[in-house]
């Protein structure tokens, strides 16, 4: 409920990438958009993240989406990562081994 309104989700953005995505919204009328958060990994730094990720369909029917940069090094080098892509990420710490998948947690 908390992302319920186009002005919360960009709430979750950076300063920088917040300013950005404001900007294109100025000269487009927002027809509807998809929010989530994705897990990212920075391909120069390696730096792990959750990153919010937002797409907007426009009512003249274009569309566009924001294009995450680190939070650690700003780089624009960052990649999605998906559950098959994971194997395929570089540990951030001693940068050689893959990353597996776990339990963080449960719920009650």
């Amino acid at each position: 409920m908390f992302h319920s309104s186009l002005a919360r989700c960009l709430g979750e953005f950076p300063y920088w990438e917040r300013k950005e995505l404001e900007e294109l919204l100025e000269d487009k009328e927002v027809n509807d958009y998809q929010f989530s958060f994705q897990l990212t990994q920075c391909q120069e730094c390696l730096c792990l993240s959750s990153r919010p990720t937002i797409k907007f369909l426009f009512e003249d029917g274009s569309h566009s989406h924001n294009y995450p940069r680190c939070t650690k090094c700003r780089s624009e080098n960052v990649r999605i990562l998906s559950l098959d892509w994971l194997e395929m990420a570089r540990c951030p710490f001693c940068r050689e081994k893959s990353l597996e998948k776990g339990i963080g947690g449960t719920w009650d």
